[in-house]
């Protein structure tokens, strides 16, 4: 029906194409060829044009284009396949016999004229129109290729008309992702796939916010590697986990340092997700990416305001991780930095049971308000022991399950409050027994009085002997009464000069007269000892006490050694005792030591208190040293007490001294002390106000300090400082690492290193271990700036 309707309308034969085709090597199908070997009779061209037209007909009824077949002269349609019939929704006689912009579908009638007119001249054009509009209402984009065709001596248009409109909808969607990308803040790079280890990945889009940001321009960086943002501080490493997650398909986010054209360095946090094909690998990666230089400024800006922080700073979240911490706070808790990366901080585990109570009310604080109000708590610390801290912390407003935390040490001020309820204890202890022993001796007076009249009054020997124990009882408690009263309010009496070597002497005597044989009592004393202003007997009683406890702690015998020795303290001396009533001037420096059995620390902390004692029951009465100490304190002087568990303990008493010409000679020594040449000393103590003290006195006397808290750290200070420092002043009792284990290693470092040890804790140990070490120099502690400096200025004249 096709073949003829196209034969009414035109008068041609429906074979036009495949007469067109065989043009070529038939131009008349009654000339002979030269190349034929016999010309082709009419039934032999009749058939070759019957199976070109059936060859083009099965082409025409089946093609997904829509097909026109137009007269070259009129425009008129001869005939329309298919699919442009169902298309449109037209049918086949509402097309034929009409020019093509007599269609109301074709509505684009200037340019179809314009068209047709170019097509008349040029035998092809190719031309997307206006959307056509189907009988149904459906709006579809087309493009029009037309070529003429000569059938028969006569020429016809075939007209395809492809349907246009996915590819129109997908082109409107690229403009407008393109135009959206175009204003995105954040950077957007698209890269071809590609195995990121070979040169070939290259980048075929990038937004106009990565042309700001780069300062290259589109030509220079499509078709280009991403490779040439990178530069010498780029992580390799973060390059190498991004490029293993995109080859195993997996979206991946980082952050790398990038170069912008001026060479100028920028951080960027980038996301990037490969693009698969139906097959699962991957065509492309589009990356997005936010320069973070400004964040990262800050970052670093708080880091460091962090890690100089004094106090201990760590960063936490609910469920116990501690994911940064300074070095402070690492200090405090005894972890060292690769233990926190390990993950082996958990603030939760690090906190002692009777706290929890605690922290979940903190907790439940800040998630209310963002914080919660600072309170004392204590870690454990990695070796076990406690310190205690006050804690404050604060929770992130964009993460409130993560926040920051500041500690604060309080040792120091644990220890000054301890000493400060021990002196109000005392103090009541002190009131409660003064009036105590008023008491007793308004009970004791009549009964003291009255034993006179009975023993005369009752002559027989069994009386007497009664009377005489009665009276020895009485005078027994007459005796404590006095202890108490010199406990409670000091000494009271009259002050007068005392020769203390006189007294010391007077001691020995009476040691070594009264004391068993098997302990040896030595006296080290100069002559020039300073006079003390006090009351000679109980000045007796303080040394007597000091050296019956030292008898009783050897009862296997040892060496009980009392010295004595003129001492300046000054501010540098002052600040590093613990004692609150140290103060600067001249004192009479006495030691009682033995090498007995020795004290725990928690005993330590009680020998003062009265009516304490270790000894047996009916050994000892417990206000020895309390009395001790009221006297001593009564002369305004103070006591320090060190000891070692089977080493043995050491008194030390500070008392006041009146030296003749003390201010002359003071001021004389004070402008002659040694001063330095601005060497560099490491002082490595764990006491802080130890530290503090030292450095502002080498500071003041021409030298520069730098400080180490243990003797780990001093190492690693030493290490970095090798070739400055002159000499290693340590103390021989550390946590971590002690005096004669830092000594060693510093040895091990530098076989030639000057290292002064100190101590204030059984020190003569301690002299042998630092001399076995090949020490040649030890400081008694505390000791005054001027010892310091003359033991410095002994060991660093060579070195100048």
């Amino acid at each position: 029906m096709a073949t003829a309707r196209f034969e009414v309308a035109t008068g041609w034969t429906a074979s036009f194409l495949g007469e067109n085709e065989m043009n070529s090597n038939i131009t008349n199908p009654t000339t002979e060829t030269p190349n034929s070997a016999a010309p082709l009779d009419e039934r032999q061209v009749a058939q070759a044009l019957a199976a070109s037209e059936l060859r083009y007909r099965r082409l025409f009824e089946s093609a997904k284009d829509g097909i026109l077949i137009l007269d070259a002269e009129t425009g008129m349609v001869v005939d329309v396949n298919p699919f442009l019939v169902s298309l449109l929704g037209f049918s086949h006689e509402e097309f034929l016999g009409k020019a093509i912009w007599q269609l109301g579908v074709f509505k684009d009638v200037v340019a179809n004229e314009e068209k047709f007119a170019e097509l008349k001249e040029k035998e092809y054009v190719r031309y997307e129109s206006l959307p056509l509009e189907a009988r149904d209402g459906r709006r579809i984009e087309v493009e029009f290729v037309s070529n003429v065709y000569l059938v028969s001596g006569a020429k016809v248009i075939q007209c395809n008309v492809r349907d246009i409109t996915e590819r129109k909808r997908a082109e409107t969607h690229l403009k407008l992702l393109e135009t959206c990308l175009a204003r995105l803040n954040d950077m957007v790079v698209i890269t071809e796939a590609a195995p990121l280890s070979e040169p070939g990945p290259r980048m075929v889009f990038v937004n106009d916010a990565f042309l700001r940001c780069t300062g290259y321009t589109r030509g220079e960086v499509i078709g280009q590697s991403p490779r040439i943002l990178q530069g010498p501080n780029t992580s390799r490493s973060e390059l190498d986990r991004i490029h293993a997650a995109l080859d195993a398909g997996i979206p991946v986010r980082a952050e790398l340092i990038n170069y912008r054209k001026s060479g100028e360095e920028y951080w960027i946090e980038l996301d990037i997700v490969p693009v698969l094909d139906p097959a699962g690998l991957a065509t492309h990666f589009v990356a997005v990416e936010r320069d973070i230089t400004d964040r990262r400024r800050v970052e670093a800006r708080f880091r460091r305001l962090v890690d100089s922080n004094a106090q201990g700073v760590m960063f936490w979240n609910t469920a116990g991780a501690i994911s940064g911490a300074n070095d402070a706070f690492l200090q405090l808790v005894g972890y060292t930095r690769e233990d926190m990366e390990a993950g082996r901080m958990n603030w939760l585990a690090m906190t002692p049971p009777e706290y929890a109570d605690l922290d979940r009310r903190a907790l439940e604080e800040i998630t209310a308000k963002g914080i919660f109000s600072p309170f004392e708590k204590e870690y454990f610390r990695k070796d076990g022991s406690r310190v205690p801290l006050l804690v404050g912390a604060a929770a992130f407003e964009d993460a409130p399950t993560e926040g920051v935390c500041f500690a604060l040490d309080l040792t120091e001020r644990k220890k000054l409050e301890q000493q400060f309820f021990r002196a109000q204890r005392m103090e009541s202890i002190g009131t409660l027994a003064g009036g105590i022993a008023h008491d007793l001796n308004n009970v004791l007076s009549p009964i003291m009085m009255s034993l006179e009249v009975l023993k005369m009054k009752f002559t027989e020997a069994s009386s007497q002997e009664l009377l005489a124990i009665l009276q020895t009882s009485a005078q027994r408690g007459s005796d404590l009464v006095k202890q108490v009263l010199s406990f409670a309010r000091g000494v009271e009496g009259q002050r007068i000069e005392v020769q203390v070597q006189h007294l010391i002497q007077e001691i020995e005597k009476i040691a070594n007269e009264t004391f068993l044989k098997h302990i040896r009592v030595l006296t080290v004393f100069p002559r020039d000892l300073w006079i003390v202003l006090g009351d000679p007997t109980q000045l007796h009683q303080v040394l007597m006490n000091l050296c019956v406890n030292a008898r009783d702690a050897m009862p296997e015998g040892g060496t009980l050694t009392i010295s004595a020795e003129n001492l300046t303290l000054d501010a540098h001396y002052a600040g590093m005792s613990i004692n609150p009533e140290a103060r600067p001037g001249p004192y009479v420096f006495l030691q009682v030591r033995d090498t007995g059995t020795g004290m725990p620390g928690d005993v330590i902390d009680k020998i003062f208190d009265p009516f304490f004692t270790t000894k047996g029951v009916g050994n000892g009465t417990g206000l020895g040293l309390s009395t001790t100490l009221g006297i001593v304190k009564s002369h305004g002087g103070f006591i320090r007490v060190y000891s070692e568990m089977g080493k043995g303990t050491t008194f030390k008493i500070y008392l006041p001294a009146q030296p003749v010409g003390s201010a002359e000679a003071a001021a004389k020594t004070a402008g002659s002390l040694p001063r330095g040449h601005d060497e560099l000393i490491l002082v490595v103590d764990d006491e802080d106000a130890v530290c503090q003290i030292t450095r502002q006195t080498l500071e003041t006397f021409g030298y520069r300090a730098i400080l180490a808290a243990n003797g780990v750290e001093a190492l690693v200070v030493y290490a970095a400082h090798r070739a400055e420092i002159a000499v290693v002043l340590t103390d021989m009792m550390m946590p971590l690492m002690d005096g004669p284990a830092t000594i060693r290693a510093l040895l091990q470092m530098n076989p030639d290193a000057c290292v002064i040890a100190a101590s204030g804790l059984a020190a003569s140990d301690h002299v042998a271990q630092a001399t076995s070490l090949g020490v040649k120099h030890f400081l008694p502690k505390p000791y005054t700036a001027e010892t310091l400096l003359k033991v410095l200025r002994e060991v660093l004249p060579l070195r100048l």
